[in-house]
């Protein structure tokens, strides 16, 4: 919508333009105007192209996350994963946990993947700014944590990028108390699943 506004204002100004010289205006008053919105509109585009450029990047790094979090073993070892993952965002970037707290990226992957018996991440849904700064993630975060129960948490990740689509920083939260989140991933596990199973039946379904 902003790329068609600086041809209208052109238009307008041709057309001032235009009676100026019919009506004795000054006509360099004119072209100088014309000038101006020209070099406007072609900042304007430059400006859009560098958010379209944007978006495509922090598009292409949330669907390669997606893609490695959907089959994590298919992309290696668990230190080759980690590694992979943190290829996507920038050296000094974290993970900022509402409950563990801010921790680097690769680490943070890590943790969240082996740092138990085995876990996963399940994306339910995700989207992108449309000017290509932030991506947010809806997801279920389940497995077998430190002490071996099982547990099954839901959370929300919003992803800040920079121009060149790596992540600088993943902020988490959960709909939960911050002791039942901790529970979960260092001690009794969750008491159901996410939707309120419970373990014995999610157990016996084939």
């Amino acid at each position: 919508m902003n790329g068609r506004m600086a041809p209208v204002a052109i238009a307008a100004a041709v057309v001032a333009l235009a009676a100026g010289c019919s009506t004795g205006g000054s006509t360099e008053d004119l072209e100088a105007q014309l000038a101006e919105v020209t070099e406007q509109r072609d900042a304007l585009q430059i400006e859009l192209d560098a958010i379209d450029a944007r978006y495509d990047k922090v598009d292409a790094t949330r669907t390669a996350i997606e893609e490695i979090l959907a089959d994590p073993e298919s992309f290696g070892t668990p230190d080759e994963v980690a590694d992979l993952i943190a290829s996507y965002a920038t050296d000094d970037a974290v993970m900022d946990d509402d409950v563990f707290g801010a921790v680097g990226y690769r680490q943070a992957w890590y943790n969240t993947l082996y740092g138990g018996g085995g876990a996963e991440i399940e994306t339910v849904q995700s989207w992108v700014d449309a000017d290509g700064s932030e991506s947010g993630n809806l997801w279920v975060w389940r497995g077998v944590n430190f002490a071996g129960n099982p547990f099954e948490l839901i959370g929300i990740s919003i992803m800040t990028y920079d121009d060149e689509g790596s992540i600088t920083n993943e902020w988490v939260a959960y709909p939960y108390p911050d002791e039942y989140v901790r529970v979960a991933f260092i001690g009794g596990g969750t008491p159901t699943t996410a939707t309120g199973e419970s373990w014995e039946d999610v157990d016996e379904q084939p």
